[in-house]
C-alpha cells in the first residue's frame, strides 16, 4: 500500500500537464487529456474520425494520426480486407473500425459521436451507377458536416481540390466547389483543404505515366500538348499537414491549399518519368474531343477506368493558388519536390536490366530549374 502511494506520488510529479495537453469538446463538455511522452503507445488527447480512410490519402492520414497517439475511428463501407491494414497503424484499441454508408445518418452519427475532430476525405474522380459527383461531394459532405456539428465535434476538416470552382468546365471541380459551400453552411468554422495532384505509391499520377510506357507501344497521346501547368504534391506531405491541423487552431474557418514547391509542364513531367524509368517514349498532341471520347470508351468497358472524360478536361486546367489561402509554410512543413521522391515510385516500371541502374546520373540533367516553369 505504501509502495503504491509512493509510486503514485512520484508519477504525479513526473506527469505535470499544461493547458495544451487538455482537449475539450465545447458542445458536449467532454475532456480529453494527453498522456505519455508521445508516439503510438501514448494518448494524444484527441479522438478523430476519418471518413474516406481506406482511400489513397486516407491510409497516410490514419498512420500520421496513429503514430502520435490519437484514437482514430475509421468508418468503412467495403469488406474487412479494405481496412485491415489500418489496424496496425495505432496501439491496441486506438484504431476503431465502424461500418457506415454515407446515406445512413444513424451510422454517421455513431462514427462521430465521441470525436472532437472529423475529417472528410470521401471523394471519387469518376461517377458510378450508385453515386454521382453531387451525391458524394455535395450531398454527402453536407450530411457529414451537419451531423458532426450536431454531435459536438469541435473541428471539421474537409478535403476539396485545388482549382475547385463553381464555374469550372470540369464537373468534378464544380462539385468540389459546391461541396465547400455546403460544408460551410452546416459547419461555419470548417477548414477547407485543397490539395493539388497527389502522387505516391498507389497514385493515379506516376502510375498513369507508367501504364502508358509499359503497355502502349509507340508514341503516347498527351492532352493539351503537355502545356498544362501543374504543382504536384507528395501525398505524405498532405497527410502530415492534415494531421497537424488536428491541434492547430489557426486553420479554423480557413482555406488551406497544399501544392508542391515547384511548377511543371505536364509534358515535362512525362518526359522526366520516362527518363527515370529508362523507357524513352515520344508524345504527340491529341484534340480534346478525341481524348475525351477515348476516356468515355474506357469508362464504359473498365470497372476502374484508366482515365475519364472529366479527367481529360481537368488536364487542360492550370493549377492556380488562391490569394490569402494558408499553405504548407503556415503549418511549418517543407514539402518535397518530384525530384526528391521520384526514385521511390519509378523502379516498378524499369525493365529487369535497368533495375539497379543509378538514378543520380539522370537526376543531374534535372538539377537546373530550366525544365521547370
Amino acid at each position: 500500500m505504501v509502495l503504491t502511494k509512493s509510486l503514485h506520488s512520484n508519477l504525479s510529479l513526473v506527469h505535470k500537464r499544461g493547458i495544451h495537453d487538455v482537449v475539450k469538446r465545447s458542445t458536449a463538455g467532454e475532456i480529453f487529456v494527453k498522456q505519455g511522452p508521445g508516439g503510438r503507445s501514448s494518448v494524444s488527447g484527441h479522438v478523430s474520425t476519418v471518413f474516406g480512410c481506406t482511400g489513397f490519402l486516407g491510409r497516410y492520414l490514419v498512420n500520421n494520426l496513429g503514430k502520435k497517439g490519437t484514437q482514430v475511428v475509421i468508418p468503412y463501407r467495403g469488406n474487412d480486407d479494405d481496412k485491415r491494414h489500418l489496424k496496425l497503424m495505432g496501439d491496441l484499441g486506438q484504431i476503431v473500425p465502424l461500418r457506415f454508408d454515407i446515406r445512413n445518418e444513424t451510422q454517421i452519427a455513431e462514427c462521430v459521436r465521441h470525436s472532437d475532430v472529423v475529417y472528410n476525405l470521401v471523394g471519387r474522380d469518376f461517377t458510378t451507377k450508385n453515386f454521382s459527383f453531387e451525391a458524394v461531394h455535395v450531398d454527402g459532405a453536407r450530411r457529414l458536416a451537419r451531423i458532426a456539428r450536431e454531435e459536438g465535434a469541435t473541428k471539421f476538416i474537409h478535403v476539396s481540390a485545388l482549382n475547385a470552382d463553381v464555374n469550372s468546365t470540369s464537373a468534378f471541380l464544380r462539385s468540389k466547389a459546391l461541396g465547400e459551400i455546403a460544408v460551410r453552411e452546416e459547419f461555419p468554422e470548417a477548414t477547407i483543404v485543397r490539395p493539388g495532384y497527389m502522387y505516391g505509391k498507389e497514385d493515379k499520377f506516376w502510375n498513369r505515366f507508367g501504364w502508358w510506357t509499359k503497355w502502349v507501344p509507340g508514341p503516347t497521346p498527351i492532352p493539351n500538348g503537355g502545356k498544362t501547368l501543374l504543382r504536384p504534391v507528395y501525398v505524405g506531405d498532405v497527410a502530415k499537414a492534415l494531421a497537424a491541423m488536428e491541434s492547430d487552431s489557426q486553420v479554423a474557418g480557413k482555406i488551406v491549399e497544399l501544392y508542391g514547391p515547384y511548377e511543371y509542364r505536364y509534358g515535362n513531367l512525362f518526359k522526366f518519368f520516362c527518363d527515370m524509368a529508362m523507357h524513352p517514349h515520344e508524345t504527340f498532341p491529341v484534340p480534346k474531343a478525341v481524348y475525351k471520347l477515348f476516356g468515355r470508351a474506357l469508362d464504359t468497358v473498365m470497372v476502374f477506368p484508366h482515365i475519364t472524360a472529366d479527367e481529360v478536361e481537368r488536364l487542360y486546367i492550370n493549377d492556380q493558388a488562391t490569394p490569402g489561402a494558408l499553405t504548407f509554410k503556415d503549418l511549418s512543413i517543407e514539402p518535397l519536390s518530384v525530384e526528391d521522391t521520384i526514385s521511390r515510385f519509378v523502379r516498378l516500371y524499369r525493365s529487369n536490366q535497368f533495375q539497379h541502374a543509378p538514378f543520380e546520373t539522370i537526376l543531374k540533367k534535372y538539377q537546373t530549374t530550366e525544365w521547370r516553369v
